[in-house]
Parts: structure tokens; sequence; C-alpha cells
């Protein structure tokens, strides 16, 4: 049977003409509690404001706010509906996403938009319309993740460590992958190097940024390089503050640049083969596939084992790391030279 999760939007409106009135008496309205609020996180669903005001704005303003739908449990959610509902629900403007599959670990993110039509409280609520898929075979997996997630928070790293290496080896798939990912090398570095100010900066950058706070993330990360520029995690913090600028931004160049200094300065971090991958993809984004191209050369010349010239062929390194890069390169050297030709027969005809 479908279920549901209710977030209510309790605000007021006021037209320009009679600010000092209407706010005086928002201001007793908006605390009554006259709106029912169902608990923001049920089973592994949850949303991220439960309870939001919008506060006092005008007649016929337009103020949006991002709401985000994370799953965080092991169970897959088919979300039915997204709905506006309540006493006032033509006052929030919304395009709602429907029809959507939430799998362990991902999330969606909509705007809603408070634009009220007449003056006084308005209230409405999200409501969210979902099913239940009990997590069976590879979603069972998801529950290692979350066991790591519990032993990070308790401060117990090395657990946690085992935990998400135990994820990872066991097939995981989900958007939490990639947080895994992140998450095991800090980790287990923590247990060599310890936990000092550095690492909480680091962990806390990492936090704000799976939060979906890349602004604070990245503040967070030039602290950690301006106060502790000789921190084990210098070379992490350079090169998750490129990663944002890229995958979160969308600013290439920047983080183009800031891969770069990485490179420059630390060229014995292993983060330098991702580094000059992400150059690549970067340079692709910005137009320039010559850059891409020689970009991507030289990354699988990084990685090259055995080269025949006369016949121009290419073999890997005998280690997973070259085997890795060198048809990661590749890949991207083919898909480039596609997109040449397709261009090129685009011209011609």
């Amino acid at each position: 049977m479908p279920k549901r999760i209710i977030s209510t939007f309790r605000t007021c409106a006021i037209t320009a003409a009679v600010v000092t009135a209407l706010l005086t008496a928002c201001s007793g309205g908006g605390e009554e509690d006259d709106a029912k609020l169902l608990e923001g996180e049920i089973e592994g669903l949850r949303v991220s404001l439960t309870d939001f005001r919008y506060g006092v704005q005008d007649v016929g303003s337009f103020t949006p706010q991002q709401f985000k739908l994370s799953n965080i449990g092991v169970d897959t959610y088919p979300i039915n509906n997204i709905s506006i509902v309540g006493e006032n629900m033509e006052d929030f403007v919304a395009e709602l996403p429907q029809g959507i599959i939430l799998e362990p670990g991902d999330e969606i993110e909509f705007d809603v938009a408070f634009s009220p039509l007449g003056n006084g409280q308005r209230n409405a609520a999200l409501n969210v319309d979902y099913d239940t898929i009990v997590g069976v075979g590879s979603n069972r997996v998801e529950s290692l993740y979350y066991i790591a997630r519990d032993f990070e928070e308790a401060g117990d790293y090395v657990s946690a460590s085992d935990q998400y290496r135990e994820y990872l080896k066991a097939g995981a798939t989900t958007a939490n992958r990639a947080r895994a990912m992140i998450k095991l090398p800090l980790l287990a570095e923590a247990d060599v190097y310890g936990t000092g100010s550095d690492f909480g900066l680091y962990k806390t950058a990492l936090d704000k940024r799976d939060a979906g706070d890349t602004q604070a993330s990245l503040q967070l990360l030039e602290a950690l390089l301006r106060q502790h520029d000789d921190s084990y995690l210098v070379d992490d913090a350079k090169y998750m503050r490129a990663y944002i600028q890229m995958v979160d931004h969308g600013d290439y160049q920047t983080a183009y640049e800031n891969f770069q200094s990485l490179i420059n300065e630390h060229p014995d971090s292993t983060y330098v083969d991702t580094a000059l991958y992400s150059q690549g993809i970067a340079q692709h984004e910005l137009g320039n596939i010559e850059k891409a191209e020689e970009i991507f050369i030289s990354l699988k010349d990084r990685h090259t084992g055995i080269r025949l010239g006369l016949f121009e062929l290419q073999w890997p390194k005998d280690n997973f790391v070259s085997r890795l890069w060198f048809d990661k390169s590749e890949e991207q050297l083919e898909e480039l030279q596609a997109e040449d030709t397709d261009s090129a027969d685009d011209t011609a005809s």
C-alpha cells in the first residue's frame, strides 16, 4: 500500500502598502501550530526540510526554496507522486518530479516557490506518495555502507574503514559507492597520521559536500590549505577543491588550473593520474579538443609498458593501475576521434 511523507510550509504574505500592520499581525499568527507536521524521515526516505517558513513576503512576489528527497536506506522507493496540498496550495509554485525510482543512495532536488496571492498566513504541505521495495540481493550490500557510516559518526575510524572496504568489495553500484571511495582513504590515513584539526577540516568538508553545501566545503578546504600547509592532507584537499569546481560547479577552467597546481606541487601524489584524466575531461568540456587529446595521450604514455613504433602499437604496464588508466585514456581518445569524425561529416554535408 502506498505511503506518504509530508513536509509543511508555513509563511505569511503582505502587500507593500501595509507592511507595518501586517508584519505585526503575522508575527503572532506565524507561530501557531495549526498545521500538522508528520515525521520528515520515514524508513529510508528523508526530506531535507520538514517544516519550512518562507517568512513575510509581498503579494505577487516569487521566493524559491530548494528541497531534497533522499534515499538513505537499503530499500528501493518508487515515488508515485509528489504534490503540494493544503488550504493555500495555490500560493506555492513548483515543477515537481514524477515517476522517479530512488535506489539506495539516490537523491533528487527540486524548488518550491512561495508566490502569495493574498494577505495573511498561508499554509501548505509537500506530499510525497511512495511505495517500498524491500532490499534484496545487491541492495543488501548498502547495509554495509550505513554500518560504516555509523562507525564513522561514532569516531571508530578503524571499524568504519573496514566496513567501507567490505562494502566496496561486495560490488556496490549505487551513489553511495563514490562516497565510500572518498571516505575510505581518508579514514585509513587517519589510523596512521592521527585525527588533528586538519583531519577535522577535511572530513567536515567532505560531509558538507555530501549534504549539498559545496560552498561551505570549498571554504573548509581553503582553510585547511591556509592553516595546515604541511599536512598529509594537502594533496587530498587540492584534489577535492578542483573536483568540486569541475563536477559540482561546472567551472572547468578553474578546475583545470587547480588540477595543474596539484600536479606541479605534488608530483608523487596518488592523485596525479586522476588529476590528469580530469584535466582532459575539463578541456573537452571547454571545447579544446586538441588540448584534451594531448592530455589523454600523455596519461596513456605514463602507463605504457611496451611500444612498437613501426606499427604504432602500445600495451600498458603489467599492473592494475596502469591497465586502468591506459584503458580509460584510450576510451577518451576514441570518443574524441569519433566526435571529430562526426563534426567533419556534418561540415561536409
